[in-house]
């Protein structure tokens, strides 16, 4: 009963949302049997001695992303793959999936609102996340809608950037898990040249505006982001992974739409800007 009333409570803030005064720009529903490649591609394999750790593991192998007819599912396995720290051959090792829009898709204000569950395993730490098209780590920003750590009751949803000291600072909400925490949510973050403020299950969860640093890097002209969806496993944060789970059964985050919309206001803006 807790799952059909969560179901239709997600389904809900959704139609209610798309009254407001917005429009959507960017929609996947998964419904394909293979994924969408005019809107998605897969993370690169790149040449380098160190990764960081949400990156070390990712795989290209196409076991590890299924479509279900009505969503997608990013799997993280313990097998023999390669990775991206291991990318001549197959071998032993754990790989995880991820997908991102860098190549197709990228935005500066709006909403970004995803329906998705994840498997609990020891040392797993599924991500709906942001980056930004330029700019280097962290003073280019970071935009954390969802990551997850192993069995947590609670969800993270966290701004990176640099502090007045011009180091690194992060700032952001670790909002419950209500029923069960495998359970389908509706993660949401709404940008806007004043503010970011994240949502779990229609519930505003923390708002966060440009005053909190004078280095906020969020509302640069023409500063573009883009959205990635990934499994992740191990890591200083994780944690060692349970690599017999991951074997016999892995952990998959599973995707039921992404939606992204653009605030009218701000576009027409934009629009009254460029035809002066």
């Amino acid at each position: 009963m807790t799952r059909i009333i969560l179901t239709l409570l997600t389904a809900l803030c959704s139609l209610a949302f798309a009254t407001d005064d917005w429009v959507l720009v960017f929609e996947d529903n998964f419904s394909g049997k293979k994924l969408n490649t005019k809107k998605w591609s897969r993370i690169k394999y790149e040449k380098a001695d160190r990764f960081p750790d949400w990156k070390k593991y990712q795989s290209r192998d196409k076991k590890l992303l299924k479509m279900n007819g009505t969503s997608i599912s990013l799997w993280g396995r313990y097998g023999k793959y390669r990775t991206m720290s291991n990318q001549t051959k197959p071998q032993e090792t754990i790989a995880c999936a991820g997908i991102y829009t860098k190549n197709t898709f990228t935005f500066q204000y709006g909403r970004v609102e995803v329906r998705a569950r994840f498997d609990c395993v020891q040392g797993c730490w599924p991500a709906i996340w942001m980056l930004p098209v330029k700019g280097g780590w962290p003073a280019g920003g970071e935009i954390d809608i969802l990551e997850h750590l192993n069995f947590e009751k609670k969800v993270y949803q966290t701004l990176h950037m640099n502090g007045d000291n011009g180091k690194h600072r992060s700032i952001g909400a670790q909002p419950a898990l209500h029923g069960d925490t495998e359970d389908y949510h509706v993660y949401a973050m709404e940008w806007t040249p004043e503010a970011i403020t994240f949502y779990l299950d229609g519930e505003q969860t923390g708002r966060y505006d440009k005053s909190v640093s004078a280095n906020w890097p969020f509302d640069k002209e023409g500063h573009e982001f883009y959205l990635l969806i990934d499994q992740q496993v191990e890591g200083a944060w994780a944690g060692k992974a349970d690599r017999d789970t991951l074997r016999k059964k892995g952990a998959a985050l599973e995707v039921d739409y992404v939606k992204i919309y653009a605030d009218k206001k701000y576009r027409l803006r934009e629009k009254e800007k460029a035809d002066k």
